[in-house]
Formats: C-alpha cells, sequence, structure tokens
C-alpha cells in the first residue's frame, strides 16, 4: 500500500490540487471544506485568464483564515457519531463565542448563510434527539443562547425564534431535560429575538405555566424555580405596563407573596425582586387578582397604597429567617426599603473606564441575568457587542466633555440621559422591521420619560418636606 501511495503523490505532482494542498500546509492551515470556497473563481471577480496555476501566493491568498479554520473544524465535528466529540466541539464552540474570538465569529457567520444554518440546525438536533446526552443538550441550549446575542439580522432571529419556542415548550412539559438550560436560551432568545410583544408575552406564558402550576412549587428543584423566575423577569424588563394583557397575570402578586415563605433563600430572593419589578411596571391591575375583601372598582391609587402594605408586611416577617445569608438578608432589606419610598437602591459599574449607572430594578435584573448568562466573557461582550450596547443605553466608547462649569444653578432640576443610536433608514428595512424600530425607539423613550417622571416627583417631595 506504500508503494501505491507513493506512486500517486507523483502522480499527483506539479497538478493544481496539490499546490493548494502544499499551499495550505505552508500556512500551517487544515483542508476543511467550506461554503465559500466552493464558489467559482469568475464570482469571486478573479477572470480565469489571469489565474497562474504555479503562483503559490495566489493559492495561499484563496485559503481560508486559520481563526476560519478552526471554527469550521469545530462545526465539522457536531456531526460526528461519537457524543463525546461532539461535545468537545459545542463547549470549543462555547469558549470562543463567549471570549475572545466572537467577533470573528460573528463576521464569519454572517457572511456565510449555509454555514450559520447548518450550525443553528445541529444545535436544534440535539434537543430532538432522544439518543443525546444531557451534557450535549445543555450545551447546544447555551450555543443557541450566545447565537441570539451575537447575530444581528431579523430573518435570522425570527428563524431562531420560531424554532425553539415550540422545541422547549414541549421539552418543558416532558420533565426529563435539562430545565435550568431550557428558561435561560428562551429567555435569551425570546428578549433579542422577538418581534412584538405578543411573542415576547408568549414566551413569558411558556415560564409562567411552567413555575406556577400548583404541583411545581413543592416538586421543582430551588434552583430550576430560580432559573424561571428571572427568566420571566428578564423578559418581562423588555415590556412596557401598557402593552401587558390583562388576562395572562392576574394572581402573579399572590404567587411570589406565596413564595417569600419557601424554605430556600435563593426561592425567597428571587420572589422580593420580582415583586420589585412588578411594582416597578406600574401597572399592578394587571398582576393583581381581586379578593373578596377588596372592591374590584378601586381606585389605582388606593390599589397600589393597599398591595404595598400588604408585601412590606409579608417581607417584614421573612427578613428574620435570613440572618444566616448575608447576600440575602441585604437583597430583601433593599427591597424592604424600595417599597417604603419607591427609590430603586441603583448600582453603578465600570466598563472600560465609564460608570454604567443602573439606576431601575429592570436594569439591574437585565445585568445579573445576562452576565450569569455569558460569565466570562461578559466584560469583553459588554465592550466589543452592540446588542448589549442598546439594551443599556450605554456606549463604553463615548467621550465625556470635559469643561469649566460657566455658572451655578440656583434652582433644583432633574433630568435622565439616556443612549439611542440614530435611527435606520427605513427605506433599507422591511416592513416588520421598521415596525420592530419603532416600538424599539418608543420604548426607550417612555423608560427615559418614566425615570424623569420619577426624579422629579422626588424632587417635588423633598422641596415640599422644606415648606
Amino acid at each position: 500500500m506504500n508503494v501505491h501511495r507513493q506512486k500517486n503523490a507523483q502522480r499527483q505532482k506539479g497538478s493544481g490540487a496539490s499546490i493548494v494542498t502544499r499551499a495550505r500546509e505552508n500556512s500551517g492551515a487544515s483542508i476543511v471544506p467550506r461554503a465559500r470556497e466552493k464558489r467559482p473563481l469568475r464570482e469571486r471577480g478573479i477572470p480565469y485568464d489571469q489565474i497562474d496555476v504555479s503562483d503559490i501566493d495566489f493559492f495561499i491568498y484563496l485559503a481560508p483564515k486559520p481563526e476560519e479554520i478552526e471554527l469550521s473544524s469545530h462545526l465539522n465535528r457536531l456531526s460526528w457519531s461519537k457524543g463525546s466529540d461532539r461535545e468537545a466541539a459545542l463547549a470549543s464552540l462555547i469558549k470562543r463565542l463567549i471570549k475572545k474570538d466572537f467577533m470573528d465569529d460573528y463576521d464569519y457567520l454572517e457572511g456565510n448563510l449555509i454555514t450559520f444554518t447548518f450550525f443553528l440546525q445541529r444545535c436544534f438536533n440535539f434537543q430532538k434527539k432522544d439518543s443525546a446526552s444531557l451534557l450535549e443538550k445543555q450545551l447546544s441550549l447555551h450555543t443557541i443562547g450566545l447565537l441570539a446575542l451575537i447575530v444581528e439580522g431579523e430573518d435570522k432571529m425570527s428563524e431562531i425564534y420560531g424554532q425553539l419556542l415550540p422545541l422547549i415548550s414541549m421539552s418543558l412539559e416532558s420533565g426529563h431535560e435539562p430545565a435550568v438550560k431550557l428558561l435561560q436560551c428562551l429567555a435569551v432568545v425570546s428578549f433579542f429575538g422577538a418581534t412584538n410583544s405578543e411573542e415576547t408575552e408568549t414566551a413569558m406564558q411558556v415560564v409562567w405555566n411552567f413555575i406556577s402550576a400548583p404541583e411545581s412549587a413543592k416538586e421543582l428543584l430551588p434552583e430550576v424555580l430560580v432559573a424561571g423566575i428571572y427568566a420571566w423577569m428578564f423578559l418581562l424588563t423588555s415590556m412596557e405596563g401598557w402593552r401587558l394583557s390583562y388576562n395572562y397575570w392576574n394572581g402573579a402578586i399572590s404567587y411570589f407573596c406565596n413564595l417569600l415563605e419557601h424554605a430556600d433563600k435563593s426561592v425567597c430572593v428571587a420572589a422580593t425582586e420580582a415583586l420589585a419589578l412588578i411594582f416597578e411596571t406600574g401597572s399592578l391591575d394587571k398582576f393583581w387578582r381581586s379578593e373578596e375583601k377588596v372592591p374590584s372598582t378601586i381606585k389605582y391609587s388606593n390599589l397600589q397604597q393597599l398591595l404595598t402594605g400588604n408585601v412590606l408586611t409579608k417581607l417584614k416577617s421573612v427578613y428574620p429567617n435570613m440572618g444566616g445569608d448575608v447576600n440575602a438578608a441585604k437583597k430583601v432589606r433593599q427591597i424592604m426599603i424600595y417599597f417604603q419610598n419607591f427609590c430603586c437602591p441603583g448600582a453603578s459599574v465600570a466598563v472600560n473606564g465609564i460608570d454604567l449607572k443602573l439606576s431601575s430594578w429592570y436594569q439591574m435584573i437585565q445585568w445579573q441575568f445576562l452576565k450569569g448568562f455569558i460569565a466570562d466573557g461578559f466584560e469583553l461582550h459588554m465592550k466589543e457587542n452592540e446588542k448589549l450596547w442598546r439594551v443599556f443605553n450605554f456606549d463604553p466608547y463615548e467621550v465625556a466633555e470635559v469643561g469649566e462649569e460657566l455658572y451655578a444653578s440656583t434652582t433644583d432640576k432633574s433630568r435622565t440621559r439616556f443612549f439611542l443610536p440614530k435611527e435606520r433608514d427605513p427605506y433599507l428595512l422591511t416592513k416588520e422591521a421598521t415596525k420592530k424600530e419603532r416600538v424599539w425607539r418608543n420604548s426607550h423613550l417612555d423608560k427615559a420619560r418614566t425615570q424623569l417622571m420619577n426624579k422629579q416627583r422626588r424632587l417635588s417631595q423633598e422641596l415640599n418636606s422644606w415648606i
């Protein structure tokens, strides 16, 4: 057999194929079939009469980049029959998507629709196959969520959302799947992939039906219940209160108040944050179930006062039980203070040397959820991922204007800052994309307006206290 191999090698000497092979070997690249290389040279803008088959540099130019070869190699391994090989490939892809190579991979996937579709379908197939291991399914779900974080394009995001929603809904009903990753993946994909409030609420309903079933509180593991609560909250942060349906969330306040008595402290903390977020939406009538002692025609201000008192009483009763956990006690204490003055404690974090102020519960929950999902790569994504810039109304490369103050203000004024990117040309967008752009911009304007009104209200209260 060695003689035959030597003859074949000699027979191939001098051919164009061997030149390409040697060129790739010289460049340290492995030979991986790629959709881009199958295009005719004429389509690449290179006339046939200008091709010199003896020019090795030319074929090195045509060879894929090393990072593209590595990514293609991982993608090819997703089709291997051995489960451990597929798991290793998925783990390597996740590492690339959350760390330094994710921008290169984003460009590659954006420019290769065939590769992107193959990648996505392989991840979905792992969820459908009964033979796939639990680790394989968890890794594929994490990969799908990271793709939703990275890939732009409404058509691609709609494809991910459309295929994922029914798949996760059935998987949660079966009860035999990795529930935590299912819930996290659904939340991320729906947050970035839903094109309207109806699609977002549909995903919220899937999560809600899973965690609020009568038997769920007893049967679900604490980590699964916590993951479901935060997934539901994360989706709620993308909704304006007035867009929420009156029919879906009745009794949510009572449900989370009951969870305050849960034996696991992490569940109690998640429930307190959910209550704070619900009150911040300003639409308590959509989360409240009318009780016999309270008339259904009660005014909103009276309803808010009544529910606030009930929640505060509940929080004060469970707060002593948090003594063994410093972080849990601190969080419950913060939320108790919030229900007394409706002023979010907020937080300030540094991104690329610039302070990002989280001044509301919805921002703090978004930050907490995304940081937990992306993990080690979160800081890099905050610096490079424009999707996250839009979420937090933040530009990490903004240069602050520095100058001397020309005058001192003699009156107290309130203002709020928010990041609103330049509006895209409607003639270059589809009808659905134009609608989504309008809804997205109005959403940020409404949130900024709400923040400004809250600041003005607090300022007015402070001024009145001095009069």
